[in-house]
C-alpha cells in the first residue's frame, strides 16, 4: 500500500513539473542532449498573461527543479551553460520588444530565486525569447506558452 501511494505521488509531481512541452532539438553531443531530457521535465508554468509573477504553484515547481539543476550543473561540459530561459506567448507580437522584456524579467526572476536558494554557478545564465520558441501543448496563446524552461546551450 506505502509503495503504491509514493508511486501516485512521484507521477503526480512528475505531471506537475513537466507540462511545458519543450521541443529538444539534438545538439550533437550526447551529454548535453541527455541533461536536456532530463532539464525538459522541469518547465515551470503558472505564469499569468502580462506578468513576470505567477501563482503559489510556481514557487512549488521551481522548489522541485532545484535537485535536477543541481544534478545536472556539474556535469556541463566546457563550452556550454545551463540557460534558465525564460517564454511568453504570442500576445502582442511574438517577437514583440514587450515580450522580449517579459520573458527576460521571468528568466531572471527564476535565476535570482535559484540564486537565492544556493545554487551557484559560472555555467548558469538567463535569457529570454519571447515567444520564439513555441510550445508545442497549446496554441500560441495558451498558457503553457508563458513559462521558464532550462537548457544546456552553446556557450
Amino acid at each position: 500500500m506505502k509503495k503504491a501511494l509514493f508511486v501516485l505521488i512521484a507521477l503526480s509531481v512528475v505531471a506537475l513539473v513537466s507540462c511545458g512541452g519543450e521541443n529538444i532539438k539534438p545538439t550533437g553531443n550526447k551529454v548535453v542532449d541527455e541533461l536536456n531530457t532530463k532539464l525538459s521535465t522541469v518547465t515551470i508554468t503558472g505564469f499569468p498573461s502580462g506578468k513576470e509573477s505567477s501563482n503559489a504553484t510556481w514557487d512549488l515547481k521551481l522548489t522541485m527543479a532545484i535537485p535536477v539543476v543541481k544534478e545536472v550543473l556539474p556535469r556541463v561540459p566546457g563550452g556550454w551553460v545551463l540557460q534558465v530561459t525564460g517564454h511568453s506567448d504570442a500576445e502582442g507580437g511574438i517577437t514583440s520588444a514587450d515580450n522580449y522584456k517579459l520573458s527576460a524579467a521571468r528568466a531572471k526572476m527564476v535565476y535570482d530565486r535559484l540564486i537565492q536558494k544556493g545554487v551557484r554557478d559560472p555555467k548558469l545564465t538567463q535569457k529570454g525569447v519571447a515567444g520564439t520558441m513555441m510550445s508545442g501543448k497549446c496554441g500560441k496563446m495558451g498558457a503553457c506558452q508563458r513559462r521558464v524552461s532550462f537548457r544546456i546551450v552553446a556557450k
